[in-house]
């Protein structure tokens, strides 16, 4: 399992780098000169080369990437902003906070939702009912996640004023991102449940349980349920990782001040240290949840334990020779 765990950590360094230097290169195909926009239009042709020195533009790309990757493992420096000249991860920090109160309460949202559903369509399989929680669970996914918010800003904050349309000054502001985002994953947590939950409910044990007389209700709950979350949770990471990117988005159309409004903001204002700075930060935290969920895979199925620990695949037993 420690060896399992620490490869696991090992494949890291190859997927970070490379997601580093497609970042990175394409920082430096985008045009605009840094310093120019940092000095104005009024600064000379000397100020602009100095400054250019200063800030290492003028050095040979590989090295540009050699150092900026040094900053980072030596002494976890993002580079400083065009705009305030502050630090980049001082900056970042606040608004990932934000961001990561949004997706858990995203991913929150959208598993609760989204497993009641797939439990109430497996039960009643073949039923309008099981029709009508899937019609449901699918236009969440097929309307796109802007325009959910923009529906929710015209009935819960223009016609309702039950939530303000932007901004987090209060924990009210929290609620529509939140939803949108959490809608838009519930079809895929039913549909896992659906699938699951047949499965499960078809197998020789639930049929010996019935066999012995125990409810339908403690069948379902203290049996069926229990192995049929495992390809829910198995699921979690990719949602994260979704809510995750819907956030960047989202964040804009509400005002929140999070790391998806911070890199848009970026952009616009060619502020290439947090373009590449909030984008790298995303990607590592991103990389790091899959991993954490790699590994929490074989936590919550043994099964898996088992075929680890034995290399990845049985040996199979020679073939008797006839005699």
């Amino acid at each position: 399992m420690l060896k399992y765990i620490l490869k696991r950590i090992l494949y890291l360094i190859p997927i970070l780098i490379g997601v580093s230097a497609i970042i990175f290169a394409l920082k430096t195909v985008t045009p605009g000169d840094p310093a120019r926009q940092i000095l104005g239009n009024d600064a000379t042709e000397e100020q602009v080369q100095e400054k250019r020195d200063e800030l290492g533009l003028n050095d040979p790309v590989l090295v540009q990437y050699v150092n900026y990757v040094g900053g980072i493992v030596t002494r976890g420096d993002f580079g400083d902003s065009y705009r305030t000249g502050e630090p980049i991860l001082t900056e970042i920090l606040p608004r990932l906070l934000t961001s990561a109160k949004i997706t858990l309460g995203a991913v929150m949202i959208g598993a609760i939702i989204g497993v009641l559903l797939g439990i109430i369509s497996a039960l009643k399989k073949y039923t309008w009912i099981d029709s009508v929680v899937l019609v449901i669970s699918m236009f969440f996914q097929s309307v796109p996640e802007f325009v959910v918010a923009l529906v929710l800003i015209m009935i819960l904050a223009v016609k309702l004023h039950l939530l303000p349309a932007t901004g987090i000054t209060t924990w009210q502001g929290y609620i529509m991102p939140m939803l949108c985002i959490g809608l838009s994953a519930v079809a895929g947590y039913t549909r896992i449940t659906r699938s699951s939950m047949l499965e499960v409910l078809g197998e020789d044990y639930i049929r010996t349980a019935r066999a012995k007389g125990q409810s339908e209700k403690n069948i379902t709950y203290h049996h069926a349920l229990r192995n049929a979350m495992i390809p829910v949770a198995q699921s979690l990471g990719s949602n994260i990782g979704n809510a995750i990117g819907g956030g960047m988005v989202l964040e804009t159309v509400f005002g929140v001040p999070g790391v998806g409004k911070y890199i848009v903001d970026a952009i616009t204002q060619r502020n290439y240290p947090g373009v590449l700075g909030g984008a790298l930060i995303i990607a590592i935290i991103l990389t790091l949840i899959n991993m954490i969920v790699d590994i929490s895979f074989v936590l919550i199925d043994p099964r898996l334990k088992t075929t680890i620990i034995s290399g990845g695949a049985k040996k199979m037993p020679k073939k008797m020779k006839a005699a």
